[in-house]
């Protein structure tokens, strides 16, 4: 009860008073606070470029999220895996063509090498020794008169590597000039017909090219040339995704030492150089002859080619 000694008398309580001075003291340090952030900001406005120079001088980095690419997302390959690779007749009596490949997996690139099949190792003919113990005697007599190691060898005759050929489909190729040739024997004949500029091959132009350089003209640049689109026009993206059916009808085509557990260990270089077909580096080693033999140079570079170290 309050008690007041005149009427009119008025009663302030002295809560009141000090919540009023309370105010105004918050009042104040709001007041005091704006206008030193205003200044701060301005004084920093005006001596830093920005917040990293403030904090810590140049000194703060911001670390962005690297986005993987294709190429990162690519296997890791290594290595280098040569390979004998050897058309012939459907009887198997008589070499059309023949040459090495080297899948270069360290420098992501293709070697080929046409081999002359006037070539004599051990003072037989290539022909010979294929005629007398296949391509397997002639993969191990070409390692040893080479001197670096075959790892695979690969034989077709016409009619199965047309097929095989035709199932991986057609690549781009720009002819020079205009082939026109028909010949053979009458129970192995072959006729070609290429237009020059671009157009697309398959498996029997395909072939019959291949033969043409190696047997009439023996113009061994003009093969490499060929091998090298064969391999980065064929083994491409699209084909790698049934690599495995290929495979399957690769075996069923060819006489290999190819076995699944190769294509198996295999299928990571496989999908890179499918994957990056038009990027891949390619080097032709040209043939040279003295008789029946590989010219000493040739034979130098040829080993400087396929040698894996």
């Amino acid at each position: 009860m309050r008690l007041f000694k005149n009427r009119g008398d008025i009663y302030i309580s002295k809560s009141g008073v000090n919540a009023s001075k309370q105010a105004k003291i918050l009042y104040l340090l709001l007041v005091f606070t704006v206008i030193f952030t205003v200044a701060f900001v301005i004084f920093l406005a005006q001596k830093y470029d920005s917040v990293a120079d403030f904090f810590a001088r140049g000194e703060v980095t911001v670390t962005e999220q690297a986005v993987p690419t294709d190429e990162d997302l690519l296997p890791k390959i290594e290595g280098k895996t040569n390979f004998l690779i050897m058309e012939t007749n459907d009887a198997e009596t008589e070499l059309h063509y023949l040459f090495l490949l080297q899948a270069d997996k360290d420098n992501l690139a293709y070697k080929a090498a046409a081999l002359p099949l006037e070539l004599t190792v051990e003072e037989q003919s290539v022909t010979d020794i294929f005629k007398q113990g296949g391509s397997a005697a002639l993969q191990k007599q070409l390692t040893q008169y080479l001197g670096f190691e075959i790892d695979y060898q690969v034989q077709f005759k016409t009619s199965s590597f047309v097929e095989f050929a035709n199932k991986l489909g057609s690549f781009l190729y720009i002819a020079n000039e205009e082939i026109r040739f028909s010949g053979g024997e009458e129970d192995d004949s072959y006729s070609l017909h290429i237009n020059p500029g671009e157009q697309k091959l398959a498996g029997r132009d395909i072939n019959n090219l291949l033969r043409y350089y190696a047997q009439e003209e023996k113009n061994y640049t003009a093969e490499n040339e060929l091998i090298l689109q064969i391999f980065t026009g064929l083994l491409n993206e699209k084909n790698y995704e049934n690599c495995e059916g290929y495979y399957r009808l690769f075996v069923k085509s060819a006489n290999t030492d190819i076995t699944v557990r190769d294509f198996e260990n295999g299928k990571n270089a496989l999908e890179v150089f499918c994957t990056k077909n038009n990027d891949i580096t390619v080097y032709s080693v040209n043939a040279e002859t003295e008789d029946t033999d590989l010219s000493p140079a040739f034979e130098k570079e040829l080993r400087g080619y396929f040698s894996k170290q």
